[in-house]
């Protein structure tokens, strides 16, 4: 049954970037005049679920996912790399057709290491350049003497001049983070990536951002609707019947309904997945949209929560950051 479900929904996304408001529908236009999916894919990963990323990986190009985020920090780039070379070297689609984003280095003290660092990113994905690049923190998560972020930000700029990515852009950034990036860079940014979904939607920043000139990119956007590490209940869940409603509605999945709303509010959500009937739902999302009123009932679910953020962040870096050090220091050193 469910390869069925997964068919009808790839030729769904064929059918919508068909018609013709479907650009409108499945791309967004930066503010540097390139083009972004509306949809991007993400490969974060437990280290239980590596041998997994790969095949998910080349699983959701296969049925029409064309943008997938990254980092130097997840440790999966080299994954992605592997699975890029090879629906690339099949002909399933080709280079250009691809949107990549990945993330600089967390451990970059200065402008004069954003260049080699992100030629790093490079060889691990495999790639000439990458479609978009992210700082991926505005803090000084190791402490740095004399750290300045308008300095890696003047790095960014060297990348994007280079033709080593084609945007640049920030992470986890708030409003004042943005406005300094603003005030002082020669070059605006054509992303900020946050964490947005139902139980931390973040209206303020996103509108700021947004009135920026600024694409949001919405990670964790199924928040607290799929278990987390601390194991918080916090609702809603999917069978809340607010959402369930709203599915009825439309003919479509809870999750959908989510990822609708993400994408209405003009965000990018990034779903991850490595289950295919999920990744096979999260890529058919074009052929509905949500109502004003339907996106303010979802909007009622903020409680202002993170899942990610605050000082156990931070401390969750580091240990990342090391564990990479440790068992990977060839790819992640």
């Amino acid at each position: 049954m469910w390869i069925v479900i997964i068919i009808s929904s790839l030729l769904k996304v064929i059918e919508a970037s068909n018609t013709p408001d479907g650009f409108h529908q499945t791309f967004r236009l930066l503010n540097d005049g390139n083009v972004i999916p509306a949809l991007s894919f993400g490969s974060w990963a437990n280290t239980s679920d590596l041998p997994k990323v790969i095949p998910s990986v080349i699983y959701a190009i296969e049925v029409g996912v064309r943008h997938l985020d990254t980092a130097h920090l997840y440790g999966t780039e080299h994954l992605v790399g592997e699975a890029l070379s090879n629906v690339f070297e099949r002909g399933v689609i080709r280079r250009e057709d691809m949107f990549i984003t990945t993330k600089l280095d967390v451990s970059v003290p200065s402008r004069e290491m954003v260049i080699p660092s992100l030629q790093k990113n490079l060889w691990r994905l495999k790639l000439d350049y990458v479609d978009l690049f992210l700082i991926h923190t505005p803090y000084n998560t190791f402490d740095y003497p004399n750290y300045d972020i308008l300095d890696i930000w003047r790095g960014m700029e060297d990348a994007k001049k280079l033709g080593l990515t084609k945007s640049i852009g920030i992470s986890n950034f708030n409003s004042t983070h943005v406005n300094r990036i603003l005030k002082y860079g020669k070059i605006r940014p054509a992303v900020n990536e946050i964490e947005v979904n139902p139980t931390r939607t973040q209206l303020d920043l996103v509108a700021y951002t947004q009135s920026q000139g600024i694409t949001v990119m919405s990670y964790a956007p199924f928040g607290y609707l799929v278990p987390r590490m601390s194991n918080e209940f916090v609702p809603p869940t999917f069978g809340d019947p607010t959402l369930v409603k709203i599915a009825r509605k439309y003919g479509k999945d809870t999750s959908q309904v989510v990822l609708r709303y993400l994408i209405d509010r003009n965000t990018i959500p990034i779903p991850k997945s490595q289950n295919p009937l999920h990744i096979s739902m999260d890529v058919d999302l074009f052929d509905f949209s949500l109502t004003q009123e339907e996106i303010y009932a979802i909007n009622e679910f903020n409680k202002n929560l993170p899942v990610y953020g605050g000082d156990e962040e931070a401390r969750l870096v580091r240990q990342t950051y090391n564990y990479l050090l440790q068992t990977m220091p060839v790819l992640y050193g």
